[in-house]
């Protein structure tokens, strides 16, 4: 874990959310915008088990693709959330709250990636012939 994660505090299950989306930044799958995806966060409603009533927020962005339906993202992570391995929290508002704080987070990763990416001068077009511009 780098500096900047280890002085955010994050809960064990706030890490795995950001490893997850720091694993797909090099493959992104992109919205309708051509926006990059790389963990469609979406939080459901725990339908059974010790945690049943409570909200976890699990990636929606599984295999390339963008999968919305609660009960299939429950099928996929199930063993994972009952494992502790995604946040849980009492109420759909914390999870919205901490959610869109963690987004902050994650576009912070996005910004540096873009900026490593992108030449700190412009690149202009030179004339292979040294025509003066």
């Amino acid at each position: 874990m780098d500096e900047y994660l280890a002085s955010l505090g994050l809960s064990p299950g706030e890490l795995n959310k950001v490893l997850y989306h720091r694993a797909n930044m090099a493959k992104p799958g992109m919205d309708a915008e051509g926006n990059p995806i790389t963990i469609y966060a979406t939080g459901i409603q725990i339908p059974s088990g010790k945690l049943k009533g409570q909200f976890v927020s699990v990636p929606g962005f599984v295999g390339g693709k963008v999968i919305d339906s609660e009960n299939e993202l429950w099928k996929i992570w199930k063993k994972d959330i009952e494992a502790g391995k995604w946040p849980v929290y009492p109420t759909s508002e914390a999870l919205n709250a901490r959610d869109a704080w963690l987004h902050q987070v994650m576009e912070r990763d996005m910004q540096l990636m873009r900026a490593k990416t992108t030449p700190a001068e412009p690149v202009y077009y030179k004339d292979p012939f040294g025509l003066p511009d």
